[in-house]
């Protein structure tokens, strides 16, 4: 029965009455309204669901082996071997390894299938990577280039090119030799650049927009910075490497934070590189001089710490580059074992 029947069929009949059956309509809407509103606000908070990058609990565990060699071709065609790889990063159905020791890119397929080789004969020293907008950014800090690939494995014109950075007083900096790069999620490209000692932000036709850091020791300053990531949540992360650090900045450059691993049982960093961080805020650094990959919350406490000095499935021999991807698998370029480990849950 409708709230209209309802009141027609308890009020007696007139137009006095068909008045008051209208207002007793409005009355009722209004306490329907009133209280929907107030069970939606007193239901409790609402949870959201979790990504494929949340951190699940426990230590992740091995996987497979990305390098470049089969039991069938090894013999035939070792140079898709990975020789000493820096850097790794993937799109949705391909993984870039940066094959540093033969001046390459090696790409291959999300189950570690060898696909085909990028940039030899171009490229010197690949020491970063990122793919972004059907890009490759490939950084060379030797050829002092921020080199572009398109999803085809063509070359565009690098966006950096052995220039120098114009400084904010005016005069000239050093040249610009880049040994990071990420896009954010406003589609700017930021390159930590140990020329300078600071990080560039730049838009996608390769004009810098902003700098900051500077050389030095202090909050906010930097030693060969290096892998850098761009949060969801807006802050820049930096692995200031020779500072045994990892640095948070918000968007602007604005020094927030800093993470040192004093506060974790595995003891402060001794040379982060790598990194990455999860849509759930969790930070992933490859520390190489420990030979691990180590997790930090936000506030900078350890969760765990994976890894060890060796050649073994779950051991690494002076790692340099990470990255993560959708399904929570975790790429770490293992360089003195001349492979790319995954690890997963």
């Amino acid at each position: 029965m409708t709230f209209s029947r309802f009141a027609m069929k308890i009020l007696p009949k007139g137009k006095r009455n068909r008045l008051f059956a209208v207002l007793c309509l409005i009355l009722i809407a209004i306490f329907s309204i009133v209280g929907y509103w107030w069970m939606k606000t007193h239901k409790g908070s609402s949870v959201d669901p979790l990504t494929a990058q949340t951190v699940k609990a426990g230590l992740p565990h091995y996987l497979f082996t990305m390098d470049g060699k089969s039991k069938a071709t090894d013999a035939i065609n070792s140079a898709k071997a990975l020789m000493g790889p820096l850097a790794v990063t993937v799109s949705s159905d391909r993984v870039f390894v940066a094959d540093t020791g033969r001046s390459q890119v090696q790409v291959y397929s999300r189950d570690g299938q060898w696909i085909s080789t990028w940039g030899k004969g171009k490229l010197n020293y690949p020491f970063a990577m990122t793919f972004s907008n059907e890009r490759l950014y490939v950084a060379d800090p030797n050829l002092m280039e921020l080199f572009v690939f398109d999803d085809r494995g063509e070359m565009h014109k690098s966006l950096l090119n052995k220039q120098r950075l114009q400084l904010i007083n005016g005069q000239q900096g050093e040249i610009i030799r880049p040994t990071g790069v990420q896009v954010g999620a406003d589609n700017l490209i930021y390159v930590s650049d140990v020329g300078n000692q600071v990080v560039l932000v730049m838009d996608t036709s390769g004009k810098i927009i902003r700098y900051f850091g500077g050389s030095g020791t202090t909050d906010g300053k930097f030693l060969y910075p290096n892998a850098l990531d761009v949060g969801k949540n807006g802050k820049v992360y930096v692995s200031d490497s020779n500072n045994g650090r990892i640095q948070i900045f918000d968007q602007r450059g604005q020094f927030l934070y800093k993470i040192t691993g004093s506060q974790g049982k595995s003891g402060p960093l001794a040379l982060p590189r790598g990194l990455a961080v999860t849509d759930s805020g969790i930070i992933f650094v490859v520390d190489v001089f420990s030979h691990s990959l180590r997790t930090y919350d936000e506030a900078g406490f350890e969760l765990w710490s994976f890894g060890g000095h060796g050649n073994a499935n779950d051991r690494f021999s002076f790692p340099n580059g990470l990255c993560i991807d959708t399904e929570a698998r975790i790429y770490v370029t293992d360089r003195e074992n001349n492979r790319v480990q995954v690890l997963g849950y």
